[in-house]
């Protein structure tokens, strides 16, 4: 009723079968692996990516404090550079900014046109972000 093979032609199967089941589990070990490396890196890009907008947002504000100062004489500088590195939050970011002024005569408003550039660098990646602002006096 029951085929009986002989135990000699069985040998080496379970051999074959650990083998393949070694050879699976190292490539899902290894793909695990790639998935982890690669969302630590995009982490890594989306937290500089944020510092780069906060250092880009803050050189535009200070821009924006020089211009319309409570006290004193307005300012707006052609361009300027501010060095945030030293700043634990702004940890190797640098902000370049730029203004630039003209008066609309049609409406005797001096508009000014601010645009904030901060890139930071961390190891081997750099994340930029620009920020650019319009405002007017009168």
């Amino acid at each position: 009723m029951f085929l009986k093979i002989p135990v000699k032609h069985q040998q080496g199967s379970m051999l074959v079968t650990a083998l393949f089941v070694i050879i699976v589990l190292g490539m899902l070990g290894l793909a695990i692996f790639k998935i982890q490396s690669s969302s630590g890196r995009s982490i890594g890009y989306e937290v500089y990516g944020a510092r780069a907008f906060n250092a880009a947002n803050s050189g535009a504000e200070r821009a924006l404090a020089q211009i319309f100062p409570l006290t004193g004489v307005s300012n707006c500088a052609e361009s300027s550079t501010l060095d945030l590195s030293e700043q634990v939050a702004f940890h190797g970011c640098k902000v370049e900014v730029e203004c630039e002024s003209f008066l609309i005569t049609e409406t005797d408003f001096t508009h000014f046109r601010i645009t904030s550039t901060a890139s930071c660098e961390a190891g081997d990646f750099t994340t930029q972000r620009k920020v650019a602002v319009e405002a007017r006096s009168r």
